[in-house]
């Protein structure tokens, strides 16, 4: 228990998605001993280190927070996966800001020996959206591949009620704490993934749904998929940002094509104009992994079942997911009302906020996890609409640009507008 806490400390001092966490860890080898460093041993090792950050490492407040967290978590059957424990997902410490803690609810280890597959895309899911989410993370499960999404409205939701239906395994990735069902019209949802699959969220029990959460949250939807297949995604959709993740972490993508006047199909079209892989069915996707997983069955289904893989309205209220096939349903999203619990203080569980209401612009949190090159980087950018030429000409290598612009992409600090410019979010 008390490596428990001193992970879950370190986690709280860094924040999510921290470019600090593998370099301190490197050099002081145990979290343990990144926590008793003290200030000047820090200093001398990471200079650059933000006062806040190295404020949080040396402060008890940060290990009594722990220890609370952790004691809410075996009190409310949470598990807590740490990089150096035995479920922590394998392949996560490889990508290059891992999470320091990971709250499970769920089966554990997670399945191994078969490949992982993301379903991603747009929260306004049309019928053909919703009918290509469900066939594909129906095969795919059935075929014996895990599903992993992120139980969002739409795509993500429908992937994982699909899993659940073809008996197969899914993975949820939330951008809340383990406590915050978001949206709250899948707590149903999130009870069956709870107990046939498994939720996992690097997030604080108490965090509440911010907008730049998922972002962050969806670089773990793709690292812990072999394969990414976007299904339906508008030009500015956030599931474009886990493709690009996927891409920046070496796994295989694909796009489903869609109707080239359909503003939904924007982005799956012309990621499949940039090289990514078309998936028309599972079997698209699974032949890149039949070498690897000779056990894999099939994803073709006989005729005679083909019954099974059609979305209906009634398979997904049954799992309390929305559908464009059942108005009454796809009402609740203007009514639903999301619910918070915070194991730290009462201020954090006040008073519900609709789904509706718009997600907070880019926080100084998110700013904080930059590293200070790309920082420095971000502070030459103009407020308004800017392209790479922006920085070339300001002496910054068009190379260093790139990588930079993307970045901050990725981490939802900037949004990618028409004509290769970007602006800030």
């Amino acid at each position: 228990m008390k490596h428990e806490i001193s992970w879950v400390a370190v986690s709280l001092a860094l924040g999510p998605r921290s470019h600090l966490l593998k370099p301190l860890l490197h050099h002081f080898q145990t979290p343990e001993a990144l926590l008793a460093a003290g200030r000047e041993k820090i200093l001398a090792a990471f200079p650059d280190i933000g006062k806040g950050i190295l404020a949080s490492l040396c402060s008890e407040n940060t290990l009594r927070s722990a220890e609370r967290t952790v004691y809410w978590c075996h009190q409310n059957g949470v598990r807590i996966l740490v990089p150096d424990g035995k479920d922590y997902p394998s392949g996560l410490w490889q990508i290059a800001e891992p999470p320091a803690v990971l709250y499970c609810k769920g089966k554990l280890p997670l399945p191994s020996g078969i490949p992982s597959v993301g379903i991603v895309g747009t929260r306004r899911a049309d019928a053909y959206g919703e009918r290509v989410a469900y066939k594909l993370s129906f095969e795919l499960a059935a075929a014996g591949a895990t599903v992993v999404s992120g139980m969002a409205q739409g795509a993500d939701g429908i992937a994982a009620a699909a899993a659940l239906d073809a008996g197969g395994h899914t993975v949820a990735v939330l951008g809340s704490g383990i406590d915050v069902i978001y949206p709250r019209q899948h707590e149903r949802l999130f009870r069956e993934i709870a107990t046939f699959g498994t939720v996992l969220t690097e997030f604080a029990p108490g965090t509440r749904p911010n907008g730049w959460n998922f972002p962050v949250r969806n670089r773990l939807i793709s690292a812990l998929s072999d394969a990414l297949v976007v299904t339906e995604a508008k030009e500015d959709s956030g599931s474009l940002i886990t493709a690009r993740y996927a891409l920046v972490q070496g796994k295989t993508l694909f796009a489903v094509p869609g109707d080239v006047d359909n503003p939904r199909s924007v982005g799956t079209n012309g990621l499949i104009r940039s090289g990514a892989l078309m998936a028309l069915d599972a079997e698209d996707v699974l032949v890149h992994f039949r070498f690897l997983y000779p056990q894999l069955q099939t994803a073709r289904v006989p005729a005679e079942a083909m019954q099974y893989t059609e979305v209906t309205a009634e398979k997904l209220r049954a799992h309390g997911v929305s559908s464009v096939l059942d108005k009454e349903v796809g009402q609740m999203e203007k009514t639903t009302k999301i619910d918070t619990v915070s194991v730290h203080s009462e201020e954090n569980s006040a008073k519900p906020r609709t789904v509706e209401e718009a997600p907070a612009a880019v926080s100084q949190a998110a700013l904080q996890m930059l590293d200070p090159r790309q920082r420095e980087l971000y502070e030459l950018l103009p407020d308004g609409v800017f392209s790479l030429d922006h920085l070339t000409a300001q002496g910054v290598p068009s190379g260093e640009a790139a990588a930079a612009l993307t970045i901050l992409e990725l981490y939802g600090i900037l949004q990618s507008c028409p004509g290769g410019t970007y602006r800030k979010s």
